[in-house]
């Protein structure tokens, strides 16, 4: 369910909600709640050699919570307890799991609609939460190869497991 607001100029910004997002979600506009904020690490990037501060924080809203990666100077923006929109947001993945992120050209902003309940029972940063359901498929009772040829049961051969 997507909520419209107002922006600075003629564009209307669309709100979406964190369990709206999937894998594939680029330039989102989210407002969220900051629940806990982690510890601050130092990493070295492998291509460049330089040192980065990386954070990672859990924020919410009224429908979900998830991970969000906080880089450098973001991390001295960010308080928890307080409210923000993060506007052209995207979704990384790391080991199996979503996390939010600013990226390069997103922005994120105190908010001024504070969110007061954050539902914790749906958590969008656990492993393979945002890959889509995909349906068993059953197995043919007419013993059907492939192709949409009889099977060797139907030709009144045994079947392979059936030794």
């Amino acid at each position: 369910m997507h909520d419209v607001g107002e922006a600075k100029g003629k564009h209307e910004v669309v709100w979406t909600t964190i369990s709206e997002l999937t894998v594939e979600s680029r330039a989102v506009n989210v407002r969220f709640s900051v629940i806990k904020k982690g510890q601050t690490r130092h990493i070295t990037a492998r291509a460049t050699g330089k040192t980065h501060l990386i954070n990672e924080c859990v924020v919410g809203d009224e429908s979900a919570i998830i991970n969000l990666t906080l880089w450098n100077y973001d991390i001295d923006e960010i308080e928890a307890g307080k409210t923000y929109e993060l506007l052209n947001g995207h979704i990384s993945i790391y080991d199996e799991s979503m996390s939010l992120t600013k990226g390069r050209w997103g922005n994120i902003r105190e908010g001024s609609p504070n969110i007061v309940q954050v539902d914790g029972s749906l958590d969008m940063s656990r492993p393979f939460m945002g890959r889509p359901n995909r349906k068993k498929r059953k197995r043919s009772q007419t013993g059907r190869s492939f192709q949409g040829t009889p099977g060797r049961e139907i030709k009144g051969y045994c079947s392979r497991k059936g030794f």
